[in-house]
């Protein structure tokens, strides 16, 4: 984004809605920060926009330092709010919290991932993110049991968390996040796996430590679960992930044979994603599995190469 976009996104301290935030923190007074948040357009709907909310969370965190009881009161508010902005808000700021209370910023962190508004349950799952990687070892316990969760929103946050917390700078993590997600692999919830393979696995886990995390993915290619298998397929089907296809080709090999339907068409997107890099390799392998009585159908999902016009 242009700085003159972003100034006509969010205003500057003088003017516009960054200017209406900041009087109202300056009055102490939460619900006129969510009024000048939710006085603009997002989406077609009363918001604001994710640069707007960073600068609103990143400026209340600097005022509300070392100030506990006020910071609490207005997490308080903003949390509870009914507006979905106000709620993002207070997932931007619990982070700042946790060291003084912990058991308070986990347990909001929680319900705000379990709240009705999308926009607000990827952001509970970024705080989630942002505390694992500050406080691994106790997070990584919380997280253990919440994978375990009735609640869909909540296994989900795990996997989110795990996305977040994969950093290039910390590479050792990467063997104990795989063990956290691999209970998950079995999840059949659609809102769960949408976001495990191709999204954490794939450009997430693959980018920090593609050695640990292709040990991994091979080792959960020989599972007889479809779904840990469709995980596996779907990590290379990521932006990330169809970078490594001469690693993938042996897996997904191995993945072409089986039978069911979910996981042919899960190798047949990773190949296709693939192809774009490789394009010769990829189809050299497409062609060869037409001839081949096992892989013949998931080669018919790849589907042809489009010629260039």
């Amino acid at each position: 984004m242009s700085p003159t976009a972003r100034v006509n996104e969010i205003g500057t301290v003088d003017q516009g809605p960054l200017a209406a935030v900041l009087a109202a923190l300056a009055r102490d007074d939460p619900s006129g920060v969510v009024a000048a948040l939710d006085g603009q357009l997002h989406h077609g709907q009363p918001g604001s926009p994710a640069a707007l909310r960073q600068q609103v969370g990143e400026r209340l965190a600097v005022a509300l330092a070392k100030q506990s009881s006020r910071a609490s009161r207005w997490i308080e508010a903003l949390a509870s709010s009914p507006s979905p902005t106000a709620r993002q808000v207070a997932c931007l700021l619990l982070a700042s919290l946790y060291p003084e209370d912990p058991v308070m910023v986990l347990r909001t962190a929680e319900m705000l991932a379990e709240d009705p508004h999308w926009e607000v349950r990827e952001a509970a799952g970024g705080l989630l993110g942002t505390l694992l990687d500050r406080d691994f070892d106790r997070i990584r316990g919380r997280l253990e049991t919440l994978r375990s969760s009735r609640s869909e929103n909540l296994r989900r946050a795990v996997v989110l968390a795990v996305k977040y917390a994969a950093r290039r700078d910390k590479p050792e993590r990467v063997p104990d996040l795989l063990q956290l997600l691999q209970p998950l692999l079995r999840d059949e919830e659609p809102y769960v796996r949408r976001n495990l393979g191709a999204y954490t696995l794939g450009d997430a886990l693959l980018r920090v430590d593609p050695k640990e995390t292709l040990r991994a993915l091979r080792e959960w290619s020989k599972d007889r679960d479809q779904m840990v298998r469709w995980n596996v397929a779907m990590a290379f089907s990521s932006a990330i992930g169809s970078f490594h296809w001469p690693a993938a080709k042996s897996i997904l090999e191995r993945l072409a044979k089986g039978p069911e339907p979910l996981v042919r068409n899960a190798v047949a997107k990773a190949m296709r994603r693939s192809r774009q890099r490789y394009t010769e390799e990829v189809e050299e392998t497409r062609l060869r599995w037409l001839k081949d009585r096992d892989r013949s159908s998931t080669a018919e999902l790849v589907g042809p190469l489009k010629k260039r016009s």
